[in-house]
């Protein structure tokens, strides 16, 4: 996938956004590959005083996220195409293991270790962050492979992540695109 600023639709939001109000066209958007997939930031903390983040997220069948938590956002996703599979555990023995098909929402509370996939082709989700700044993640995220260690690292010092990396949260016998 290209660097998202040769993608036509690409528009920065630092030249439209931080408080003032704007307007996105469709495929519109602060466009970010991340692992063959494509991340578009719709709107970010700095743009409506750290109240919430919001980025669409399209891909093919893909590996899941790295697991991880936050203590103080909380993350939604709302479905458009395809299916996302949605992974939950509040570490004290509740996991909820999920697809999520067109038209549904799933929440992501604080506190529990979460992680998704890209289960089918052409899956489209709408991400939604508050308090926002989660997404500013994506702009330290390697676009050809998984995050390095390094790369999770320097996230968690700069916004609301603990990454969990060798949490075994996902069983090689739910994965996609492994």
């Amino acid at each position: 996938m290209d660097d998202g600023k040769k993608l036509p639709g690409y528009v920065s939001l630092d030249e439209i956004g931080n408080g003032a109000p704007y307007v996105l066209r469709a495929g519109e958007g602060e466009h970010i590959a991340v692992r063959g997939s494509l991340r578009t930031l719709l709107t970010r903390k700095e743009d409506t005083e750290g109240n919430m983040g919001m980025t669409y997220c399209e891909g093919d069948t893909a590996p899941p996220t790295p697991p991880h938590y936050h203590h103080d956002t909380t993350e939604g996703v709302y479905v458009l195409s395809g299916v996302l599979r949605v992974w939950q555990d509040d570490r004290k023995g509740t996991r909820i293991v999920t697809d999520l098909h067109p038209g549904d929402y799933g929440l992501l509370p604080t506190g529990w270790a979460h992680s998704w996939a890209f289960a089918a082709p052409n899956t489209r989700f709408i991400a939604f962050y508050a308090p926002g700044g989660f997404e500013g993640t994506l702009h330290y995220l390697d676009p050809h492979g998984a995050p390095t260690a390094q790369q999770l690292s320097d996230t968690e010092k700069r916004f609301d992540v603990v990454w969990m990396p060798d949490y075994p949260l996902v069983h090689e016998s739910e994965r996609t695109g492994a």
